[in-house]
């Protein structure tokens, strides 16, 4: 038996006692501060159900927090109604990546919208300017600035590794 063979020959007897049970139900509440939540399995509401694969706390983690009323899959290491986390939803009410400190992403297209209208004023300014050195008093216009700022392109600074 080759050396592949016989990994993959213990690999199953290792795992084979580990079963693991999958579940479809739907939300029918969350708790954040848990993170968990309550699914419907047809006739049975369950709670407790994890949102995340540990229970400890942690400010470098992704949390998928699911609509109420979507379905899930949820799984069991048990292979009963205990120990259960969820493991993919349909609808996402929110995201929340490493903690969630700094705040929601940004819509890239509408930022670059408004930046690019800045620069375009930025560009174009002119102002009105007194002058003396006469006995009249005597106004003129300023030039507009001599250096052009740049127009932005989103994809200077966009990361398209997570889109919403």
């Amino acid at each position: 038996m080759d050396n592949n063979r016989r990994l993959l020959e213990n690999l199953k007897k290792v795992m084979a006692p580990m079963s693991i049970t999958l579940y479809q139900g739907i939300v029918t509440s969350v708790d954040e501060d848990g993170p968990t939540c309550s699914c419907r399995f047809g006739s049975t509401e369950v709670s407790g159900i994890r949102l995340r694969a540990s229970l400890s706390e942690r400010d470098r983690q992704a949390l998928i927090i699911p609509r109420i009323g979507s379905a899930v899959i949820v799984g069991s290491l048990s292979g009963d109604l205990s120990s259960l986390a969820v493991l993919q939803v349909d609808e996402v009410e929110r995201i929340e990546m490493n903690g969630g400190g700094l705040g929601g992403l940004i819509n890239i297209a509408t930022l670059t919208e408004k930046l690019n209208a800045l620069v375009d004023a930025f560009n174009r300014h002119t102002h009105q300017v007194s002058t003396t050195g006469t006995a009249a008093s005597q106004t003129g216009t300023a030039a507009a600035t001599a250096g052009k700022a740049d127009r932005f392109d989103k994809d200077d600074y966009e990361d398209t590794n997570i889109r919403h």
